[in-house]
């Protein structure tokens, strides 16, 4: 079965050197760019067509995350492995095409309720895109229209923006593999809101005690303030120097959150201001601080220091981290020493939400709903204040990050929906005080 490895870190400059008079050797030169996703066969074949693909999107489009990529692609091809087809061979009859029947496949395992249809498509796109460029590059030859392994096709889609009244439609390219992703009845949101109950949040508060000093600080960072994960495993001592009273309250703060200012990795490299509760604040603090944090920055110092030494092997990933923790020193540190991932708190998340289901069957949650928990209940308190609902949403579109006002609306026609979630913002802060107040010692 085809596999996927993550590589060592990948030079886009390389030299090319004789050793001993028979053999050659490669030895990188510069344009380090990191760790690679590799696609290897059954039999550790280098599959080098997808391989290049993903040295594209790394080198060329200068790609994040290539990881639902590779996901893709490590799909498509154990599928072709298994069915003993070759990827770029395609039969004049579409049902017989390679690409056809990984749709097909991936409908079953819909039907089956074994994959979820966003991911489905999802995976599809980036089949296509293998296509593209894999026809665009030279790696796929097409000499006729019947060899060509989908059908691009062209949709007009209704323009929802403020200039709508002068352009109505938009045309978007796209292709018949397309995998039809239904959208939610009644919120028209292609992945509904799944915010917290005030009997699942309770069920949380009364477990949070059980868990690492770390993890508990972490969730109430993403309840109390709307942070996503990535931004709560990077925030910086220099995110807790920003605090500044917030005029209109006695109670709570205003912190900077910026990639640049405070080394807090925010989505889209957006530079915003959040809230936060002071008696989160204050234990933020006295963490700083602490003997146990200490400890675990204690074996950081060491590492940020030997960043200049080339004796010592990294890969660049790690590099980056480093880097950054050199110019912004994040809070939450491992036991190990290293600056804390985003992958290692929903691992923790995981394992917290294991222990929590035992005794609520309806906590399956993921930390991502601990972001529309605060922004859901916050709205309500916001709305409950006699606020116009326009200034509150432009409010809240500023504290989370929105990129679209109409990311931000889907909140305001939830709550349209869930007269349950019409409480005050109060109950936070109650479970603030009983979680930090619980895990004292």
């Amino acid at each position: 079965m085809t596999q996927l490895i993550q590589s060592s870190d990948v030079y886009k400059e390389t030299e090319l050197k004789l050793n001993d008079g028979s053999t050659y050797h490669c030895k990188p030169t510069k344009k380090n760019i990191g760790s690679l996703p590799t696609l290897f066969s059954r039999e550790g074949v280098f599959l080098h067509e997808p391989n290049t693909y993903l040295f594209y999107l790394k080198a060329t489009k200068k790609a994040k995350d290539l990881n639902p990529c590779s996901r893709a692609l490590l799909k498509y091809y154990q599928f072709i492995e298994d069915n003993n087809f070759e990827w770029d061979r395609f039969p004049s009859l579409k049902r017989l095409k390679p690409t056809y029947q990984f749709r097909a496949h991936l409908l079953t395992l819909i039907k089956r309720e074994e994959l979820a249809p966003s991911t489905a498509n999802t995976y599809i796109n980036h089949v296509k895109n293998f296509y593209l460029w894999a026809v665009h590059d030279g790696y796929l030859k097409i000499h006729r229209e019947q060899e060509a392994p989908f059908k691009m096709e062209f949709v007009q889609i209704q323009n929802k923006g403020i200039l709508a009244h002068f352009q109505p439609t938009f045309t978007v390219s796209t292709s018949d593999l397309r995998i039809k992703v239904p959208k939610d009845s009644q919120s028209k949101n292609v992945r509904p809101l799944s915010p917290l109950s005030r009997e699942s949040l309770s069920s949380l508060t009364a477990h949070l005690p059980k868990a690492s000093k770390e993890l508990r600080l972490q969730v109430l960072l993403a309840i109390d303030t709307g942070m996503r994960i990535e931004e709560v495993s990077t925030f910086s001592l220099d995110a807790l120097d920003s605090a500044v009273p917030l005029a209109e309250s006695n109670h709570r703060y205003e912190l900077l959150l910026s990639p640049k200012m405070t080394g807090v990795q925010t989505k889209y490299g957006k530079e915003r201001h959040i809230e936060i509760s002071l008696e989160l604040l204050e234990s933020l603090n006295q963490y700083r601080v602490s003997e146990r944090r200490l400890h675990r920055a204690n074996k950081l110092y060491p590492k940020l220091e030997q960043l200049n030494d080339y004796h010592v092997s990294r890969k660049q990933e790690t590099i980056d981290q480093l880097e950054r923790c050199e110019r912004h020193e994040p809070l939450f540190v491992s036991q190990q020493g290293n600056p804390v991932k985003a992958q290692t708190i929903n691992a923790r998340w995981a394992e917290l939400r294991a222990v929590v289901q035992r005794s609520d069957t309806f906590a399956k949650h993921r930390f991502h709903d601990l972001r529309a928990t605060y922004c859901t209940y916050r709205l309500s308190d916001l709305l409950d204040a006699q606020l116009p609902p326009s200034e509150c949403l432009d409010q809240l579109m500023g504290w989370m990050g929105h990129k679209d006002l109409s990311t931000t609306w889907k909140y305001l026609r939830y709550l349209k929906r869930k007269e349950v979630f019409k409480v005050k913002f109060g109950i936070l802060d109650t479970i603030m005080n009983e979680a930090l107040g619980a895990g004292d010692e």
